[in-house]
């Protein structure tokens, strides 16, 4: 009898703890990923001045959150070597809704940097 107990018990605690991340979100998650060969020691939002810093290559940086976001925003990059800069060829005037979501960050075959936007699940 005590093992039931315990097991239900076990099983209740466990169905209550589990979260999922969409559960607490309130605002617009970004992270910037790294698709190029290059160390970025700064991304800045130019929109919304925010920085994301030392984003290795192929990698991610951590989601910050923001009020208002775009699908495609200007974009300033600092690398060891060098000044890059995003800047999107129509501006969006739709904000983005509460959710995660990933600016992917590349160069083109003329090293001039090409953003695109995913919808993380």
């Amino acid at each position: 009898m005590n093992r039931v107990y315990l097991l239900s018990v076990i099983i209740v605690v466990l169905l209550f703890s589990c979260t999922d991340r969409d559960d607490e979100v309130n605002l617009v998650n970004i992270r910037v990923q790294n698709s190029t060969e290059l160390f970025f020691s700064e991304v800045r939002i130019v929109e919304n001045d925010t920085v994301y810093e030392n984003i290795e290559a192929g990698e991610f940086s951590e989601y910050m959150e923001f009020e208002r976001a775009y699908a495609y925003t200007a974009l300033s990059i600092l690398t060891d070597s060098t000044s890059l800069n995003y800047v999107p060829v129509e501006m969006s005037t739709d904000t983005l809704p509460i959710g995660f979501y990933t600016y992917e960050i590349s160069l083109d075959e003329e090293n001039q940097v090409d953003l695109t936007f995913r919808i993380d699940d």
